[in-house]
Formats: C-alpha cells, structure tokens, sequence
C-alpha cells in the first residue's frame, strides 16, 4: 500500500485509465514478471477485470546462477529449485518482449513506442510532450535523465563515446576515477530509468541478436556457495538504437519507493 488504500499497480492502473479516457485511446499496460514474482502478479490483476485498460504481463528469462568457485552452473550441483536460478536484470525486457509474442500484438495494433519504467517510480507517468518529440524527430529510442544529488552520486551517467550516446555506470569505472563519476559537478545528470523506445526498432535489433550490452556481475551467497548473477541494464542499450537521446526532465519524474520511509 503507497497512500489511502492504492498499491503501486493501483496508481499506475488509475493513471492509464485516466490517459485512455482523455485521448480516447487504447494504451495497454504491460507487466514483466520474473519466475519468483509470476503467480502473485496474475493473481493481483484479476482485480482490474472490469478496467478500461487490456493488462498484459510476460515473463523475462531465467537463468542459472554461476558458482564463482569453478564457473558451473549451480543447478548442476544439484540445485535444481528456485534458488540455482536468477532473472537476469531489467536489460532481459528486449528479448523478453518479443521472446513471450508480445512485441508482436503491439505491433499488429499499430503501437510504436513502448513506455518502460520500474513500478516503485511513482513520478513515471506518460507525458505526451516527450512522445511528440520523439516521434517528429524520429529517435528511436530516450533516456530520461535528471539532475544528479548527493544522494544520486551511484547513479549511471550519460556519455558521448565514439560518436554515440552511452550509458556509463559505476561498475565500469576503474577505481582511481571513482570519485570523479561520484562528482555533481562533472556529471550532473543521471538515469532515471524512465526509457522510451521504438517498437519496430526492438524488432530490428533483437531479431538480428545485434543487442550486446554489457554484463554486470552481481555476486551472490545461496546457503554458503559464492555464486554470480550476470545481468544487463535497460539503459545501457540506448547505444545501439538509431537517433538515441537522453531527456532532462525534473525531479518530479524520479519519485521511487525503496523504503517506507521514502513515502513520508
């Protein structure tokens, strides 16, 4: 529960069926779930049967966690339950959604941009003006950035690298550069996580395999064992989509929720 009774998915229903009802519309709302998350969400939709919105939700991959000891998959070890698995980060949502069909609905509708933003944002909202930008200028694909604060200095920054717009994280830092990406000063904005991206350019991408983002190791401990979880970013796929742009928007856009006390 956020705030008089209403969930995260609540809020993010009630804005949709707002959006359709001024425009006259028909905009879906889509959920990717992971293996752990699958079953309560279908679950928990049931309750918006009677909404003007088509709800849809998807799985991402699963993939085996990766004992750092020796480099094999755990579930070979005889992990064979949840815990030899992990989802492999939000990055998975490209070949997801076309992995699980829906890419293709959205297209056969007529959709062309996808809206991808973390359910605990509670500031990701369509804005129609961003939309018109992209689509009279063609960008097949927008990050939304906004600008970095002292409790931000984690944050990925945007960069221009060999004449393309790219997503820098702090796990790609060498250490002695740490503090200089920490800087407000130098890097002043980071990603909200709010990502506008082309339908027919997901297509052209992930059907030739051309999505090669990078691998971040997230290291982990199941009942003793040292594993790793390799996992991608959304974001750090801005680099491979024709006219890619980040957007400067305010502070209101990047209201997440980690905390209860985040809600005060």
């Amino acid at each position: 529960e956020v705030r008089n009774g209403f969930t995260f998915l609540d809020l993010i229903v009630i804005q949709i069926e707002s959006l359709n009802k001024k425009y006259g519309c028909s905009v879906p709302l889509l959920l990717m779930n992971s293996f752990n998350t699958h079953d309560d969400t279908q679950k928990i939709v049931e309750k918006y049967s009677n909404s003007n919105i088509e709800i849809h939700t998807f799985n991402q991959s699963q993939y085996p966690r990766i004992v750092t000891e020796d480099f094999l998959p755990l579930p070979s070890k005889g992990k064979s339950g949840k815990d030899g698995w992990y989802p492999p980060g939000h990055g998975d949502v490209f070949p997801s959604l076309n992995n699980s069909g829906k890419l293709d609905i959205l297209l056969a509708q007529g959709k062309e941009y996808v809206f991808i933003a973390n359910s605990d944002n509670l500031g990701a909202i369509v804005d129609i003006k961003i939309l018109n930008h992209l689509i009279n200028n063609q960008n097949e694909y927008c990050m939304e950035v906004t600008p970095k604060t002292l409790a931000d200095v984690k944050g990925g920054t945007l960069i221009s690298y060999e004449g393309r717009v790219q997503l820098l994280e702090i796990a790609q830092v060498p250490d002695e550069h740490v503090n200089e990406f920490k800087s407000i000063e130098k890097f002043k904005i980071f990603n909200a996580n709010n990502l506008w991206v082309n339908l027919k350019a997901i297509k052209r991408l992930v059907e030739a395999e051309a999505l090669k983002m990078e691998i971040i190791p997230n290291p982990k401990e199941v009942d003793g064992v040292k594993v790793l979880q390799l996992e991608t970013a959304a974001g750090a796929a801005i680099r491979f989509f024709d006219k890619a742009i980040g957007i400067n928007v305010p502070r209101s856009r990047f209201l997440p929720v980690k905390a209860t006390s985040d809600l005060l």
